[in-house]
Protein backbone atom coordinates (compact mmCIF):
# COMPACT_ATOMS: atom_id res chain seq x y z
CA UNK A 1 0.00 0.00 0.00
CA UNK A 2 1.22 3.31 -1.24
CA UNK A 3 1.62 5.74 1.57
CA UNK A 4 0.52 9.32 1.06
CA UNK A 5 3.69 12.31 2.02
CA UNK A 6 2.37 14.05 4.61
CA UNK A 7 3.65 17.69 4.34
CA UNK A 8 2.69 18.41 7.90
CA UNK A 9 5.49 15.94 9.71
CA UNK A 10 7.25 17.53 10.99
CA UNK A 11 5.21 20.48 11.87
CA UNK A 12 3.35 20.76 15.51
CA UNK A 13 1.02 23.58 13.99
CA UNK A 14 1.31 27.08 12.67
CA UNK A 15 0.61 30.04 15.66
CA UNK A 16 -1.08 33.07 14.95
CA UNK A 17 -2.69 35.86 16.78
CA UNK A 18 -5.83 37.61 17.07
CA UNK A 19 -6.47 41.12 18.83
CA UNK A 20 -9.40 41.95 20.44
CA UNK A 21 -9.32 45.74 20.16
CA UNK A 22 -11.63 47.21 22.26
CA UNK A 23 -12.36 51.29 22.90
CA UNK A 24 -15.24 52.86 24.98
CA UNK A 25 -17.24 50.06 24.97
CA UNK A 26 -16.77 48.95 21.14
CA UNK A 27 -14.74 46.12 19.56
CA UNK A 28 -13.43 47.16 16.83
CA UNK A 29 -13.91 44.26 13.31
CA UNK A 30 -12.14 44.31 10.34
CA UNK A 31 -13.85 42.79 6.89
CA UNK A 32 -11.34 40.80 4.42
CA UNK A 33 -11.25 41.42 1.16
CA UNK A 34 -10.47 37.79 0.03
CA UNK A 35 -12.79 34.75 1.46
CA UNK A 36 -13.86 34.35 3.83
CA UNK A 37 -15.45 37.63 3.68
CA UNK A 38 -15.90 37.37 7.09
CA UNK A 39 -15.74 40.16 9.58
CA UNK A 40 -13.04 39.20 12.07
CA UNK A 41 -10.86 41.27 15.00
CA UNK A 42 -7.22 42.06 13.34
CA UNK A 43 -4.62 39.52 13.27
CA UNK A 44 -2.47 36.67 11.50
CA UNK A 45 0.17 34.53 11.51
CA UNK A 46 3.41 34.82 13.22
CA UNK A 47 6.83 35.18 11.52
CA UNK A 48 9.26 32.29 12.66
CA UNK A 49 10.39 33.09 16.14
CA UNK A 50 8.38 35.75 16.71
CA UNK A 51 7.00 36.46 20.30
CA UNK A 52 3.35 36.49 20.34
CA UNK A 53 2.83 39.57 21.79
CA UNK A 54 5.00 41.71 19.46
CA UNK A 55 3.72 39.90 16.43
CA UNK A 56 0.15 41.16 17.75
CA UNK A 57 1.23 44.58 17.78
CA UNK A 58 2.63 43.95 14.02
CA UNK A 59 -0.49 42.79 12.80
CA UNK A 60 -2.74 45.01 14.98
CA UNK A 61 -0.84 48.11 13.18
CA UNK A 62 -0.17 46.51 9.59
CA UNK A 63 -3.79 45.77 9.24
CA UNK A 64 -4.93 48.99 11.23
CA UNK A 65 -2.46 51.17 11.75
CA UNK A 66 -3.39 51.60 15.30
CA UNK A 67 -1.15 51.13 18.27
CA UNK A 68 -2.47 49.06 21.36
CA UNK A 69 -1.84 48.00 24.82
CA UNK A 70 -1.71 44.52 25.27
CA UNK A 71 -3.88 43.46 28.15
CA UNK A 72 -4.01 40.15 28.43
CA UNK A 73 -4.67 36.47 26.86
CA UNK A 74 -8.20 35.90 26.76
CA UNK A 75 -8.52 32.51 25.04
CA UNK A 76 -6.94 30.63 22.23
CA UNK A 77 -8.22 28.47 19.22
CA UNK A 78 -7.01 25.01 17.54
CA UNK A 79 -7.99 23.41 14.52
CA UNK A 80 -7.32 22.66 11.68
CA UNK A 81 -7.89 24.86 8.38
CA UNK A 82 -8.42 23.47 5.17
CA UNK A 83 -5.54 22.62 3.16
CA UNK A 84 -3.24 24.74 6.01
CA UNK A 85 -2.55 22.25 8.70
CA UNK A 86 -3.15 22.63 12.06
CA UNK A 87 -3.31 26.67 13.28
CA UNK A 88 -3.00 27.54 17.02
CA UNK A 89 -4.34 31.24 17.47
CA UNK A 90 -3.69 33.56 20.43
CA UNK A 91 -6.30 35.74 21.12
CA UNK A 92 -5.68 38.75 23.03
CA UNK A 93 -7.31 41.71 24.53
CA UNK A 94 -5.63 45.72 23.39
CA UNK A 95 -7.07 48.65 24.00
CA UNK A 96 -6.09 51.38 22.35
CA UNK A 97 -6.48 55.73 22.63
CA UNK A 98 -6.76 56.12 18.82
CA UNK A 99 -9.75 56.95 16.49
CA UNK A 100 -7.86 56.81 12.94
CA UNK A 101 -8.13 53.39 11.29
CA UNK A 102 -5.83 52.84 7.92
CA UNK A 103 -7.05 49.71 6.74
CA UNK A 104 -4.10 47.36 5.10
CA UNK A 105 -5.39 46.44 1.34
CA UNK A 106 -6.54 42.58 2.96
CA UNK A 107 -9.35 44.40 4.47
CA UNK A 108 -12.20 46.12 2.51
CA UNK A 109 -14.13 47.85 5.49
CA UNK A 110 -14.35 48.17 9.51
CA UNK A 111 -16.49 48.53 12.07
CA UNK A 112 -16.55 49.27 15.84
CA UNK A 113 -19.30 47.79 17.51
CA UNK A 114 -20.80 47.29 20.95
CA UNK A 115 -21.99 43.76 21.93
CA UNK A 116 -25.66 44.87 21.38
CA UNK A 117 -24.33 45.43 17.63
CA UNK A 118 -23.00 42.11 17.42
CA UNK A 119 -26.07 40.89 18.91
CA UNK A 120 -28.38 42.47 15.96
CA UNK A 121 -26.17 41.14 13.52
CA UNK A 122 -24.15 44.83 12.90
CA UNK A 123 -21.79 43.82 11.54
CA UNK A 124 -22.77 40.21 10.14
CA UNK A 125 -20.46 37.81 12.12
CA UNK A 126 -21.32 35.09 9.28
CA UNK A 127 -21.49 31.26 9.92
CA UNK A 128 -18.60 30.10 7.99
CA UNK A 129 -16.45 27.66 9.97
CA UNK A 130 -13.68 30.46 10.84
CA UNK A 131 -16.12 33.05 11.71
CA UNK A 132 -15.89 34.72 14.98
CA UNK A 133 -18.88 33.86 17.30
CA UNK A 134 -20.89 36.64 19.78
CA UNK A 135 -19.75 34.01 22.42
CA UNK A 136 -15.81 35.15 21.55
CA UNK A 137 -16.77 38.78 21.80
CA UNK A 138 -18.66 38.53 24.98
CA UNK A 139 -16.01 36.59 26.67
CA UNK A 140 -13.28 38.96 25.59
CA UNK A 141 -15.57 41.97 27.00
CA UNK A 142 -15.90 40.12 30.39
CA UNK A 143 -12.17 39.34 30.64
CA UNK A 144 -12.27 43.28 29.53
CA UNK A 145 -14.45 43.92 33.24
CA UNK A 146 -11.90 41.91 34.69
CA UNK A 147 -8.89 43.91 33.09
CA UNK A 148 -10.11 47.79 33.52
CA UNK A 149 -11.20 46.88 37.55
CA UNK A 150 -7.47 45.67 37.68
CA UNK A 151 -6.10 48.55 36.07
CA UNK A 152 -4.87 51.17 38.46
CA UNK A 153 -7.00 54.71 38.13
CA UNK A 154 -5.18 58.17 37.70
CA UNK A 155 -3.53 59.08 40.42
Amino acid sequence: MEQIANPWKDVTHQVAVTGYVYQQGKFLLLKRAKPPLIWAPPGGRLQPHEDPKLGLLREVREETGLDVRVLGLVDYWFGELADQGPLLSLDFLTVTPEHEVVLSPEHEDFAWATLSDLERGHPPLGKDFCSFKLTDFQKAAHECARFMYQMPGPA
